[in-house]
């Protein structure tokens, strides 16, 4: 089980119930209870590698929460995101990068669409949060350091981006590559809706490095094994695509090759300056360790 006195924290109303009586006496858990009970039997003891089997039964799972579940309606109100100085600072801060609220900010960060972040739970395994963006609203490629993610759509739609790492053929030659870059294959390029089916991240396939771009309001329920930390080297990091080429990017009979196309540079850079993350308070029921 996560350890409770180690950084499991769990948000939402004071006195909210996290079930309710079946009219027998017996009390019925909340879907948000169940979706925590799953995630210990998953992901626990910490650092436990789960098999294909159990990340799919989190995901059947998932795929049954609605956004109700969390406290949430169809399009998120104010007093379904009221403001609180909480959140996700992990995913502010970038790797090693500019500290947040420090230095020049671009002139256009003030005029950029708010995110918030709606804080579920958090243990040292895994956490359960809650991603609420306008329309046009923007979570920049960033990466998930050796861990699962399984992500569900709540309601809304969002084009979202993603790329896994790959290793450069020593017997490829190609252009000289941005500098701190990657290269990375194209996994997803596409428009979901909901209802979808959750997505899962792992470690090193699924499009570990991914962007969310709001077609319009949307929220997406995130699940993250283990969670963010920079204690144990697990950063956010932020990152750039570029076209990627052999040579000048053509084939011999001078058009850029399919497989080519799939392939980009993705070269590491600061925190943008117009991406915030505000922190919104949870209104669905409470999870009990």
């Amino acid at each position: 089980m996560p350890r409770r006195a180690n950084g499991g924290k769990s948000s939402g109303p004071k006195g909210s119930n996290n079930g309710q009586s079946n009219g027998n006496g017996i009390i019925k858990k909340s879907p948000v209870q169940m979706l925590y009970d799953l995630c210990v039997e998953t992901f626990s003891p910490h650092g436990t590698l789960p098999t294909p089997e159990a990340i799919e039964k989190l995901r059947s799972f998932l795929d049954t929460i609605k956004p109700s579940d969390l406290g949430l309606k169809e399009v998120a109100s104010v007093q379904d995101v009221s403001s609180t100085p909480v959140g996700r600072p992990t995913m502010r801060k970038g790797k090693g990068r500019r500290p947040v609220n420090k230095g020049p900010v671009n002139k256009g960060a003030e005029f950029a669409p708010p995110i918030t972040y709606l804080h579920v739970y958090e243990c040292d395994s895994f956490s359960i949060g809650i991603f609420c963006l306008p329309k046009s609203g923007v979570l920049p490629l960033h990466n998930h350091p050796g861990m699962t993610v399984l992500s569900k759509i709540l309601y809304g739609s969002m084009h979202i981006k993603s790329y896994d790492c790959v290793e450069l053929p020593q017997d490829i030659q190609h252009i000289s590559d941005p500098p701190q870059s990657i290269l990375a294959k194209k996994k997803v390029n596409t428009v979901y809706s909901s209802p979808c089916e959750p997505s899962i991240l792992c470690p090193r396939t699924g499009g570990n490095i991914h962007s969310f771009t709001a077609v319009t309001s949307c929220a997406v329920l995130d699940v993250l094994a283990p969670p963010y930390s920079d204690k144990d080297g697990r950063h956010c990091t932020y990152y750039r695509d570029y076209p990627y080429s052999r040579q000048p990017g053509l084939s011999e009979n001078g058009n850029a090759c399919d497989d080519e196309q799939s392939y980009v540079w993705l070269e590491e850079i600061e925190r943008p300056d117009d991406f915030f993350v505000k922190g919104g308070q949870y209104m669905g029921p409470r999870i009990e360790p």
